[in-house]
C-alpha cells in the first residue's frame, strides 16, 4: 500500500513541541522591549513639549512691603499677555516643597527671603521675549525664567536614554531572531530521516519544502499566539497598577494606534522567520541528497 506523501509529514514531526515555547518567550521580550522603547519616547517627547510651554517669573524679596502690590500687577500684565495662557503664584505651602528635598523639614524655610515664584504657561506660538521686555521694563528686579538650561541638559539626558533604549531594543530582536533560526534548524535535524524518506519514493522538492513550511509556519502562529497572552496581560496590569501614569514627573503615556502596530513586529516576524528557516534548512538538505 502507498502511503501518501501528505500523511507521513504530521505523523512524522511531532517532535517540535518545544518550539512554540521558545518562540513565545522571544516575542514576549521583542515586544515588551518595543512598547518600553515607544513610552520612553513618548513620554519624554510629552514632558519635552510640556517643558517648553513653561515659564517661571520671580519677584525678589527686596520689594519688602510693597512686593504683594507687587506680584499682583505682574500678575495683572501676564494674564494680560497675548503669549501667556495661565499665570498662576505659587502658594507657602508649595515654596517650601520646592526647598524641602535640599532643607529637609525645617520651620527655618519659612524664615528665609524667599522670592515669590509665579508659574507661566505659555500659548503655543506665544513670544517670550517680548513678554520679557515688558516685565523688565515694567518691573525691573523682576526676573524670568524659561529654564532653559536645565532644559538643554534633560534633552541631553533624554536622548541619551533613547539611544540606549532603543539599543537594548535590537540588541533583543537579533537575539530572538537568532533564538528562532537556531531552534527551527535544530528541530529540522530531527527530521533528516524523514526528508530523506520523502527524496527516496520521489518526492518533488517544492512539495517536501511546502509541507515542512507549512507546517512550521503553523508552529510559529502557535508561538506567537501563546507570546502575545503575557504581553497583554502585562500591558494591563501596569496599566491598571500605575493608573496610566508610572512615571508622574513625566506625563500619562500616550501610544497611538501606530505604536501598537509596530510592537506586532516581533510576532509577525517570528512566524515568517519560522516558515522560512524550515523551508531554506529542507530545500539544502535535499540539495544535498541530489
Amino acid at each position: 500500500m502507498i502511503i501518501p506523501h501528505s500523511r507521513i509529514l504530521p505523523r512524522a514531526m511531532l517532535g517540535s513541541n518545544l518550539l512554540p515555547l521558545v518562540i513565545a518567550v522571544n516575542v514576549y521580550l521583542a515586544s515588551l522591549a518595543i512598547l518600553g522603547g515607544l513610552a520612553l519616547v513618548s513620554a519624554t517627547g510629552q514632558w519635552s513639549a510640556e517643558l517648553d510651554q513653561l515659564v517661571t517669573v520671580q519677584v525678589p524679596p527686596e520689594a519688602g512691603v510693597g512686593r504683594e502690590a507687587v506680584v499682583k500687577s505682574v500678575l495683572g500684565v501676564l494674564r494680560d499677555h497675548p503669549a501667556v495662557a495661565q499665570a498662576r503664584p505659587l502658594d507657602a505651602a508649595e515654596m517650601e516643597a520646592l526647598l524641602r528635598p535640599w532643607l529637609g523639614q525645617s520651620a527655618v524655610i519659612r524664615e528665609l527671603p524667599l522670592p515669590q515664584l509665579i508659574d507661566v504657561a505659555m500659548r503655543p506660538e506665544g513670544d517670550l521675549d517680548s513678554l520679557r521686555k515688558r516685565l523688565e521694563a515694567e518691573f525691573p528686579g523682576v526676573e524670568i525664567d524659561d529654564h532653559r538650561l536645565w532644559r538643554d541638559q534633560m534633552q541631553d539626558i533624554s536622548l541619551a536614554a533613547r539611544l540606549i533604549c532603543w539599543s537594548l531594543v535590537s540588541m533583543i530582536s537579533l537575539a530572538a531572531v537568532a533564538v528562532i533560526i537556531f531552534a527551527t534548524r535544530a528541530t529540522l535535524e530531527s527530521q533528516n530521516e524523514l526528508v530523506a524518506l520523502l527524496h527516496l519514493i520521489g518526492a518533488k522538492n517544492s512539495f517536501v519544502a511546502g509541507e515542512f513550511q507549512k507546517h512550521f509556519l503553523g508552529i510559529g502562529i502557535i508561538g506567537v499566539l501563546i507570546g502575545l497572552v503575557p504581553v497583554g496581560l502585562t500591558i494591563a496590569s501596569v496599566l491598571y497598577l500605575t493608573g496610566n501614569d508610572p512615571a508622574p514627573w513625566m506625563g500619562r503615556l500616550s501610544l497611538g494606534l501606530f505604536d501598537y502596530l509596530l510592537a506586532l513586529t516581533p510576532p509577525l516576524t517570528a512566524a515568517l522567520i519560522t516558515m522560512l528557516t524550515a523551508r531554506f534548512t529542507v530545500l539544502r538538505a535535499l540539495a544535498d541528497l541530489d
